[in-house]
């Protein structure tokens, strides 16, 4: 269970948000995927900022404009399996994601849980499953939908997971570990 607008966790390994956030938006193949992260953990580890790349255009070619986003961190827990052997580790978090445009603004609600089995000493695998939920704008359509839902998810998606450490001919005090 971590805290959230604490202090920085007393782990030796800290996910590093704006790598992540960059790494993630690419492998997703965005149109527009995110360029630039601020995070600064010590100040306000809830809220990431996030500068989209190149302006999208419209049908007729007209540039959109710039878009940026702002997350903001509400609820994370994390638990390792009680049993020393079973090598599981699962975690979940949940945000408020608002997406500015020109006269446009976004904002989603998503929880992200995540269940990792370490197979090896460099491979683990894992099931995530994202939540995706309507936000209770009682102005909109969707916030009438949110009521009749109940506050409930929407969607979920699943993915599957795989991952390899990469192996570097360094010393382990000259290699940098991110999360």
């Amino acid at each position: 269970n971590f805290q959230l607008g604490g202090s920085i966790p007393k782990s030796k390994i800290i996910a590093d948000r704006a790598y992540n956030a960059i790494s993630i938006s690419n492998a997703y193949g965005q149109l527009t995927p995110v360029q630039d992260v601020t995070w600064d953990p010590r100040k306000d580890p809830t809220r990431l900022s996030l500068n989209f790349g190149a302006q999208p255009v419209a049908n007729d070619m007209r540039p959109l404009g710039p878009r940026r986003g702002e997350v903001y961190i509400e609820s994370r827990r994390a638990e390792f399996s009680p049993n020393i052997n079973a090598n599981i580790y699962a975690c979940s978090e949940k945000n408020r994601s608002v997406t500015i445009a020109t006269r446009n603004v976004i904002v989603s609600d998503t929880e992200s849980i995540t269940e990792f089995h370490r197979i090896g000493p460099n491979e683990v695998r894992g099931i995530n499953r994202l939540a995706v939920y309507l936000t209770p704008n009682p102005n909109s359509r969707e916030g009438v939908l949110w009521q009749e839902v109940r506050g409930k998810a929407v969607a979920f998606f699943d993915y599957e997971l795989e991952m390899q450490r990469l192996v570097s001919n360094s010393s382990p005090d000259e290699r940098e570990t991110r999360a």
